[in-house]
C-alpha cells in the first residue's frame, strides 16, 4: 500500500488541486478555471484578494516582497493536500518563481506553471529550433521566472498588447467575454512571435487563460503549442496512471 493511500482524506477521487487567483472575468472552456476543461475531477481553492498584477509584482525577484504572498500559497496548498488531493497546480504561470519553495514546503508534488515544460519541449525540437513563449505581459516575464523554470534566459517572448481586449477583460474582471475577440488578440501575439523569431519550433503559453486558443494557434501557424492544460494532463497521468486490463495486481 502506498503512502498516498495511507493518508487521511476529507475528499476522495480527486488528484489535482488548483490554486486560483481572486478573479471575476469569464473563463471559457479550456481555461484552467472552467470545470469542463478537465476529463477528471479537480478541487479548486481561491486565494481571496490576490490578483494577477499582485503576482506579477511579487514574483519578479524581490524575496522580501514575495515572502507574504508565498506564505499564503503554501498555506492554501497544504490545505488542499489535507483535503486529499495528490498534486497541486496554480492558475498563473508567473508563480513558477515559487516552484522550489512550494515543493519544499508542501506535502504533495507541485507544478506551478506551464513554463516548467520548456526543458522537455526543447529536447524534442530539431537542431536550431527553439521554444518561444507567449505571455500575458512581456515586460513582467523576467529572468527570475525563466531561471525558476530551468529555461534559457534568452528565449523568444511575445506578450499581449497593452490595449488588447483580452488584457483589458482580465484587468477589468469582465463578466462576459468574446471568444473571437480574445482569439484575435492571442493569434496576433503568436504571429508577432513567429515573425520576429522564425527559429521558434514550439510555443509554450505562460498565461493559463491562453489555453482555449492553443488549437487555433497550432492550426494557423503549424507549430506545436503547449499550455497549462497539457501540463496538468501530463501531471495527472503520473499521479493516476491508466490501469490496463492485463494488470495482475491491484496493490
Amino acid at each position: 500500500m502506498t503512502t498516498a493511500q495511507q493518508r487521511s482524506r476529507t475528499i476522495h477521487g480527486v488528484s489535482i488541486g488548483i490554486l486560483m487567483l481572486d478573479t471575476g472575468f469569464e473563463r471559457l472552456p479550456g481555461d484552467i478555471g472552467h470545470g469542463e476543461t478537465w476529463q477528471f475531477p479537480v478541487q479548486y481553492a481561491r486565494l481571496k484578494g490576490l490578483t494577477g498584477p499582485d503576482v506579477m509584482a511579487a514574483t519578479c525577484g524581490d524575496p522580501v516582497a514575495a515572502a507574504p504572498l508565498l506564505d499564503r500559497f503554501v498555506e492554501a496548498a497544504n490545505e488542499l493536500a489535507a483535503l486529499g488531493v495528490d498534486g497541486i497546480t496554480t492558475s498563473c504561470g508567473f508563480l513558477v518563481s515559487f516552484q522550489q519553495s512550494l515543493t519544499e514546503r508542501c506535502r504533495v508534488p507541485v507544478a506551478t506553471s506551464s513554463l516548467l515544460q520548456i526543458p522537455s519541449i526543447a529536447a524534442l525540437l530539431p537542431a536550431r529550433q527553439r521554444v518561444g513563449i507567449l505571455t500575458a505581459r512581456e515586460m513582467s516575464l523576467t529572468a527570475t521566472h525563466l531561471h525558476a523554470a530551468n529555461a534559457p534566459l534568452d528565449l523568444p517572448v511575445a506578450g499581449l498588447s497593452d490595449d488588447s481586449r483580452f488584457l483589458q477583460n482580465n484587468l477589468a474582471n469582465a463578466p462576459h467575454v468574446s471568444f473571437d475577440e480574445q482569439a484575435n488578440d492571442v493569434l496576433e501575439c503568436a504571429e508577432r512571435l513567429l515573425t520576429r523569431h522564425p527559429e521558434v519550433g514550439a510555443i509554450v503559453s505562460e498565461c493559463s487563460n491562453f489555453a482555449p486558443y492553443s488549437a487555433l494557434i497550432a492550426e494557423r501557424f503549424d507549430v506545436p503549442v503547449f499550455d497549462i492544460v497539457s501540463m496538468v494532463d501530463w501531471f495527472h497521468t503520473g499521479l493516476r496512471p491508466r490501469r490496463y486490463s492485463s494488470s495482475i495486481s491491484r496493490c
